[in-house]
Parts: structure tokens; sequence; C-alpha cells
């Protein structure tokens, strides 16, 4: 079930007429399956993003460690 929004991670309400969630805060409107997307891509792009961040990490200690010797 989606909670907060994606974008702004502001407040969603229902909006029965369309059966789509609107945010409270930045306005963004659209069906509960398409915010459960947005939610995924977000979190597969945060994974990501520590999945580089560790690799930039070990390959620089790396070559820190080339240089000292």
């Amino acid at each position: 079930m989606v909670k907060f929004c994606p974008e702004c991670g502001g407040s969603l309400s229902f909006d029965s007429t369309t059966k789509n969630f609107i945010c409270r805060g930045c306005g963004l409107f659209a069906s509960r399956e398409k915010f459960e997307e947005l939610h995924e891509r977000i979190n597969t792009r945060e994974q990501n993003n520590k999945s580089e961040d560790y690799l930039d990490w070990w390959q620089s200690s790396k070559k820190e460690k080339k240089n000292n010797f």
C-alpha cells in the first residue's frame, strides 16, 4: 500500500471519482500502481548508488595502497 509520495514524501489522499492518489505536498496525481512503480524505481536507484559508492571506495583504497608501496 502506498503511504507517501515518492517525489516529495508528502501525504497522499485518494480521489474516489478518478480512483487515483493525489499528493498533498507537490500535487502528483497517479494511480496506486504508478505510485508503487515510482517507489520501486527509487529504491532500485538508491541500491545501485550504494553499490557504486562502495565500489568507488574499494577501488580508491586499492589505488592508495599501491601508491604507498
